[in-house]
């Protein structure tokens, strides 16, 4: 046996490599879930790579008709060799069809086959009858010596119980949640001839190009030793009270009030480290990209000087299009690309869009920390409580235990004035400072201006 890329992004390593050749594949899910996109999209990188590759289609179109509907992807290869067969006629005889293709398979030998879809076949079989007929499929198609593919459509009860899913090698069951703003496409491997795929849920989307899919975050976590190494944090009494800086690779929170300057803060430690050989990465789900660059202006920052020498690079999703997979990967890409050793992300209530568990957002901020530690990039997240006054520690989602280090922002006042303050309430490793320490925000960024009474 051997191993073919399925040719989609992403799928490959859901699978542990790719698809190993001769095996029979079952793509099932409900309608429009992305069945015959995906299986489609094999078969075409796989023709213009040289293979032969056969559809085959039963449908009430003809060839003519269903090779119109298949050009409209831009993956479409014209070589792409298509077979359709009566739907109707499928349901009453498939014996006639077995014969037919079988014929058809000795002739032409191809390498890759999709039969899309091929539920309907025999569908008007009783179920003993049809069940014989669909082991008499796999006979033959085990004497095919290709790569095949089976789209249904079908519930994830009725995946279960099917006769097709006991005589495919692998099972990949797709499903869909519209939603107002964008559809959320997830895949997961059912069963698989291979022990070393990807299990859990993966998304994916697709367009006019096809689909790419996204392996879910907690694969690529891994323990890795943490480094007794220090950066800076862009604020030299900072780094003064948490022991000399932040270890390289840790994590750090940056909890507080809206005002209180935290995203300021943020954009003091990348530029730092930008300015002193360590690439930075911004990720955003609030402030676009023109936002934080006057931001950082504002406060004698040049943002976009470090963005043009390549030393900073900006993600901005909106809220409502957050995937977290695809922004996992897309993280991932941009620490390879760059080099980044620090990642600022603004703020983690963008994930309360994807989340509506606090314990399944949490466990993705843990990963994403350990992915981050992994690759030796010192992170800083940002996140802002609902109200004055609140307890960062009994807020709904508190993800202070999984961080190494938490900074709490807070407005206090003081004889009648409104002043900013802030509390080391953890930083791991370190004999850190204790008191309340007050700062400013200045036309130069934080300006830390000593200690305050708890008022």
């Amino acid at each position: 046996m051997e191993i073919r890329s399925t040719g989609i992004p992403g799928l490959d390593k859901v699978l542990g490599g790719g698809i190993p050749r001769p095996s029979t594949l079952l793509l099932a899910g409900e309608t429009g879930t992305g069945r015959t996109t995906l299986g489609l999209q094999s078969l075409c990188y796989a023709a213009a790579r040289g293979e032969k590759v056969l559809y085959v289609c039963p449908t009430s179109k003809s060839e003519r008709s269903t090779r119109e509907v298949l050009s409209a992807y831009d993956f479409y290869d014209e070589s792409l060799k298509i077979r359709t067969y009566s739907i109707s006629s499928v349901e009453r005889d498939p014996l006639t069809m077995l014969v037919d293709l079988g014929n058809t398979v000795a002739n032409m030998k191809p390498d890759r086959v999709m039969i899309d879809p091929v539920t309907p076949i025999g569908f008007g079989f009783p179920e003993a009858e049809r069940r014989r007929f669909m082991y008499s499929l796999n006979t033959a198609m085990g004497e095919w010596n290709a790569l095949v593919y089976m789209t249904g459509t079908m519930t994830s009860a009725e995946v279960c119980r099917s006769v097709i899913s006991d005589i495919a090698d692998g099972v990949i069951y797709l499903s869909q949640e519209i939603g107002r703003m964008h559809t959320d496409r997830r895949l997961k491997v059912i069963k698989f001839n291979s022990i070393s795929y990807i299990e859990g849920e993966h998304s994916f989307e697709i367009s006019s190009s096809g689909a790419d899919v996204y392996p879910r975050l907690g694969h690529l976590v891994a323990d890795n030793s943490s480094s007794v190494q220090r950066t800076g944090s862009g604020i030299a009494q900072l780094d003064e009270f948490m022991g000399g800086g932040l270890f390289r690779g840790s994590s750090t929170l940056l909890a507080g009030n809206t005002g209180t300057g935290k995203t300021l803060l943020g954009l003091q430690f990348i530029v730092h480290g930008a300015m002193n050989g360590e690439p930075g990465i911004i990720t955003s789900f609030e402030e676009t990209p023109q936002e934080l660059r006057n931001y950082a202006a504002n406060a004698g920052m040049d943002l976009k000087g470090m963005e043009d020498k390549g030393l900073i690079r900006m993600l901005y999703i909106p809220p409502a299009e957050v995937n977290v997979c695809k922004h996992a990967v897309q993280l991932m890409e941009l620490i390879e690309t760059t080099g980044a050793k620090r990642m600022l992300l603004d703020d983690i209530s963008g994930f309360d869009y994807v989340y509506d568990n606090s314990t399944h957002k949490r466990e993705h901020i843990s990963n994403l920390i350990r992915l981050f530690k992994n690759r030796e990039v010192t992170s800083m997240f940002i996140s802002s409580n609902a109200a004055a006054g609140n307890d960062l520690l009994a807020a709904p989602i508190p993800i202070s235990p999984i961080v190494d280090n938490l900074l709490l922002l807070r407005h206090t006042e003081n004889k009648g004035e409104i002043t900013k303050s802030f509390y080391i309430l953890k930083s791991h490793g370190t004999n850190h400072e204790k008191r309340l320490i007050s700062y400013e925000i200045t036309g130069e960024g934080i300006r830390i201006s000593g200690f305050q009474k708890d008022a």
